[in-house]
């Protein structure tokens, strides 16, 4: 057996221990019903002061985020997605966005594990069996956590999938294939995940326990190492097609505003705790420079100036995120009104390029006002520019402003990457029709990690 395989068989005796249901870690939590969206994000403000003590410790910097992930289960956090019409809270997507947020102030890694699993279960409301929808519900509501397996390493982009589902000769649904950056999988209950097949993509849903499904802890970014986004691997898989979903026609123009706007939220939550971290810092250990004439680093003019300056571009990208929120509750309940996508689309755009630059911004610069001190690995304040730096290259921010500028400059409808993905389905479908073929391509569940 080679040494990659001796990795990959003691990850997989590994992945087979730590289940969501650990109860070997320090973090006590009883599970609560969380009633109302007040409440929702007092119990993140509460659970965010807890992660937050875990986070400012070196040591916990490469290790499982186990008791975070606990605390956003047992808190009831992890359940307020669910709508009402399936026994939940059913948050707003303002309120969902602040929780995240809230969250990564204190650990941008942690508020992507609690992203990635509100936007995976947001996608699993329809296009799956009743039975299907029903038990990732109960489990939820029981403080369960979704991962996903969306992203693949190589290819000629991220539409390339080489994961696929074949139907063997008695049958059965067969999957094959391996996935990275899969966000919270490790230490999650279910995996969400997209395949191609002779029928076009498909959304499969699986729980960690199935039968030749081995989850990889090989995530070794420099930031966000909390956000466990390493690889799984499907050998052989026979499926449930209860947990098969798809859905016919494009995806919805607007499809990846969600998943957007609560990225958006993990940046500005990161800037707001680099701010936090550096204002403290200041306080308790930083000292006044010579030149200064005053006794203490607080009061220094270039000092109040410059946290002035982090504090503004912190308020414009809290403010952006509370107005695409609110966009995006107006888009819900209007969801045909073309007016109304284009201004959710520009508003999250906006937003996600405001969080981008504070995310950066703060957190590199607040080191030019601690002193070299603050450099000391004992203080782990490099965390919060190794989680924004690594975070902000999930999609081009390029992109994003692209978009923006063509609307403003050219008139052009904004759009997400989406409309490629559609443009390819409306290609392939043209062309099986043209072929003779009448099975059209059936586009992905979901496509955002």
């Amino acid at each position: 057996m080679s040494k990659a395989e001796l990795n990959i068989a003691e990850n997989t005796l590994l992945s087979q221990a730590d289940t969501p249901s650990d109860t070997h870690s320090d973090t006590k939590v009883i599970l609560g019903k969380i009633k109302t969206e007040a409440e929702a994000i007092a119990v993140a403000k509460e659970v965010a002061k807890e992660i937050a003590k875990l986070a400012a410790d070196p040591a916990q910097n490469d290790q499982l985020p186990r008791q975070q992930a606990e605390l956003l289960s047992s808190s009831g956090l992890t359940a307020i997605g669910v709508a009402r019409e399936f026994g939940g809270l059913g948050a707003s997507v303002a309120t969902i966005v602040e929780t995240v947020r809230l969250v990564s102030v204190a650990d941008g890694g942690v508020g992507q594990l609690l992203q990635i699993h509100n936007v995976m279960l947001r996608g699993h409301f329809a296009g799956y069996a009743p039975e299907a929808r029903q038990r990732l519900i109960s489990d939820v509501l029981a403080g369960k956590r979704l991962g996903n397996a969306l992203a693949e390493v190589g290819g000629k982009n991220k539409f390339s999938l080489k994961t696929r589902i074949e139907r063997r000769e008695d049958g059965k649904l067969i999957l094959n294939g391996s996935k990275f950056y899969s966000t919270g999988s490790y230490l999650a209950e279910w995996i969400s995940l997209t395949a191609s097949s002779d029928e076009g993509g498909a959304g499969v849903l699986l729980h960690r326990d199935t039968p030749g499904l081995t989850l990889v802890d090989d995530w070794a970014a420099f930031g966000q190492q909390h956000s466990v986004s390493g690889t799984v691997i499907f050998d052989n898989i026979e499926l449930d097609e209860h947990y098969l979903g798809r859905r016919q026609g494009p995806m919805k123009r607007t499809g990846l505003t969600f998943p957007q706007i609560l990225h958006a939220a993990i940046d500005t939550g990161i800037a707001a705790g680099a701010l936090q971290a550096a204002v403290e810092y200041l306080n308790q250990h930083a000292r006044a420079w010579v030149e200064s004439g005053v006794e203490k680093a607080t009061d220094e003019p270039h000092i109040i100036k410059r946290i002035g300056e982090y504090a503004v571009e912190i308020r414009a990208a809290e403010a952006l995120l509370r107005y695409g929120a609110e966009v995006f509750g107006q888009h819900d309940a209007d969801p045909d009104n073309k007016e109304l996508q284009d201004e959710l689309i520009l508003a999250v755009a906006s937003a996600r390029a405001q969080s981008d630059k504070a995310s950066l911004y703060i957190s590199s610069d607040i080191f030019s006002l601690l002193g070299a001190s603050a450099s000391l690995t004992k203080w782990n304040l490099d965390r919060f520019w190794r989680n924004a730096r690594v975070h902000t290259t999930h999609d081009p921010i390029r992109w994003r402003l692209h978009h923006v500028g063509n609307y403003y400059l050219n008139g052009v409808d904004p759009g997400e990457y989406t409309a490629i993905l559609n443009a390819k389905q409306a290609e392939g479908v043209a062309n099986a029709n043209a072929n003779g073929n009448a099975s059209p391509a059936a586009a992905v569940t979901s496509i955002q990690r």
